[in-house]
């Protein structure tokens, strides 16, 4: 019987587009084009966080959506507060599936055709195009060369844990090379 007992309300859940701009402190959840993002980082973040818009690098980060949808983002709200500790302008894109082309042609350009990134940290562990099955590498290859900026890839230790891989004699695991190092070098990744 539920009498006597508090009455639980579920709330709505929150559907997050399948592309987008995500910030771990922004008031909206997402942002749909990056001049509302801009509009609110530059002027509202930027002020408090001693960020100066107008001289910071800004940094790209490429992000996967399942780890905000399920709010396992605790690496990217770490990388991100470290990137603005030392001054940097960050925006941070996601899409939900291995295609990340799309978001960095729709956000990291202005409405002028200019890139507004000064260099991108891909940290999906996936290539650009494509997942461990299946990748793009020739359209990576188009995407990354009209952005024409320095292109990173962070390896995420997915298959041993910190410890194993620094007393590892062999370094990454074989798998991991290929699906994090390899392939994003092919698509023109300068470093893992």
């Amino acid at each position: 019987s539920m009498e006597g007992k508090e009455k639980v309300v579920a709330e709505e859940p929150v559907l997050l587009p399948d592309k987008a701009i995500w910030h771990p402190v922004a008031p909206e959840i997402v942002f749909e084009n990056n001049g509302k993002y801009f509009e609110w980082y530059d002027k509202e973040f930027c002020p408090l966080a001693g960020i100066d818009p107008k001289t910071a690098p800004t940094i790209g980060l490429i992000l996967q959506k399942s780890h905000i949808n399920t709010k396992d983002d605790t690496h990217y709200v770490s990388l991100i507060s470290e990137l603005e500790s030392r001054g940097a302008r960050v925006v941070s894109i996601y899409s939900g599936g291995l295609d990340f082309s799309g978001p960095v042609e729709e956000y990291f350009y202005d409405s002028a055709g200019r890139a507004v990134v000064d260099t991108v940290i891909n940290l999906t562990g996936f290539a650009l195009v494509g997942g461990p099955a299946s990748q793009d590498h020739k359209k990576a290859a188009q995407v990354l060369k009209r952005l024409n900026r320095p292109y990173m890839c962070a390896v995420p230790l997915v298959f041993q844990s910190f410890e194993e891989w620094q007393s590892s004699e062999l370094g990454l695991h074989p798998i991991q090379v290929a699906l994090q190092v390899s392939l994003p070098e092919i698509d023109g990744a300068i470093e893992p």
